[in-house]
């Protein structure tokens, strides 16, 4: 696409937007409705859930949302569906007993109760369809890998899925701490403060894609930040990290003093302990967000010396949901798939491996 075919397609939202996924920390702090609680029961029945996928011999992979039963928490689940899709844009659950279970059975209870929210997709050319973020020493400067697998610390950034989900399994002895943000509380200040700037974030920005290329794409890509589709509010946040990797490729269009400018405002918006809430995740927690209207961070952090088992370890999955938002043609260029009532997003890429589900949380994603 063209620099001129960009500017004539691009289509503003009239205004600031708002709504209920326009939240601000103050709104989230004012009650708790948003937390979903397991009580014992709950944990009996996904217990039970799991030792029926057992005895009818299903493989974690093998197991779809029909095989792993949950009518009593079937309430919960669609109030937390709901607050991804129209109230909160995520979806926050607590209170299983981690620690309570192997590696498998909990690896069993994840991908079943993540199957009540969404279709699983890959995460990364591998083909892992549940990943886990955790450090096994990837060199934060690698452009060949993401940085999910690192103690580094990440910006506000969305993923190439409906949802993401993560289950906190250990945190880190100092850091590490998990943030969210509503993509369009953050749009609608930038268009309260500067409309221009604001603007200029619904033009692509130039990522680096790290290594994994669809089928004739570049080895980078242009995404805008914000997009406004039938009268809708799509949103993706990039990696600063990855914005400015994409600087080493000569044949790529560059982002514009601009848009860095803009870009800057996006992210010092998002820091904002105004706009911004620090989640308390802790063991045996988990979280579901609506990729396409909240953003998510973490800070650096430190494990515990000389205690691998303690090691800050969060599963994680992208989910496709058949009923999500409709989807601007921008989003595919990344996606590849956007159709609606499809399996879509994902890695989609020729050298992708077999999809799979990997039980060691150290094994490369990105070898």
């Amino acid at each position: 696409m063209t620099a001129a075919s960009e500017e004539n397609e691009v289509a503003y939202a009239p205004g600031p937007i708002g709504g209920p996924f326009a939240w601000k920390t103050r709104d989230l702090m004012a009650s708790e409705r948003w937390i979903h609680r397991l009580e014992a029961e709950d944990v009996a029945e996904i217990e039970a859930a799991v030792e029926t996928t057992r005895q009818r011999g299903l493989s974690i992979i093998d197991i779809a949302r029909e095989d792993f039963p949950l009518p009593g928490l079937a309430a919960k689940v669609r109030a937390m569906r709901k607050d991804i899709l129209e109230q909160f844009g995520f979806a926050y659950l607590r209170g299983l007993p981690v620690h309570n279970y192997d590696r498998e059975t909990l690896t069993r209870i994840y991908w079943g109760l993540s199957q009540q929210i969404g279709e699983p997709v890959a995460q990364n050319r591998n083909g892992h369809l549940l990943g886990h973020v955790i450090d096994i020493g990837t060199p934060v400067d690698d452009y060949t890998k993401r940085l999910t697998q690192t103690s580094a610390g990440l910006a506000y950034h969305s993923d190439a899925a409906d949802v993401v989900g993560l289950v906190c399994i250990n945190t880190a002895m100092e850091g590490g701490e998990s943030a969210l943000v509503s993509g369009i509380a953050v749009h609608d200040e930038m268009m309260r403060r500067d409309p221009e700037l604001c603007h200029a974030l619904y033009h692509p920005l130039t990522v680096d894609r790290r290594g994994e290329i669809p089928a004739g794409k570049h080895p980078w890509m242009r995404m805008p930040v914000f997009n406004w589709h039938r009268g809708a509010f799509v949103g993706y946040a990039p990696l600063r990290n990855y914005v400015e990797s994409a600087l080493r490729f000569e044949d790529a269009p560059k982002t514009t003093e601009l848009q860095w400018r803009a870009f800057r405002m996006f992210l010092e918006i998002c820091e904002d302990p105004e706009f911004s809430i620090r989640v308390p995740f802790e063991p045996g927690d988990f979280q579901y967000l609506h990729n396409h209207v909240v953003f998510h961070s973490r800070t650096d952090f430190r494990d515990w010396p000389n205690a691998p088992e303690k090691k800050r370890h969060l599963m994680r999955i992208w989910l496709s949901l058949p009923d999500g938002f409709d989807l601007p043609e921008s989003i595919a260029e990344r996606w590849i798939n956007i159709a609606r009532g499809t399996r879509r997003g994902g890695v989609n890429i020729p050298s992708r491996k077999d999809l799979t589900i990997v039980l060691e949380p150290e094994t490369p994603a990105f070898a």
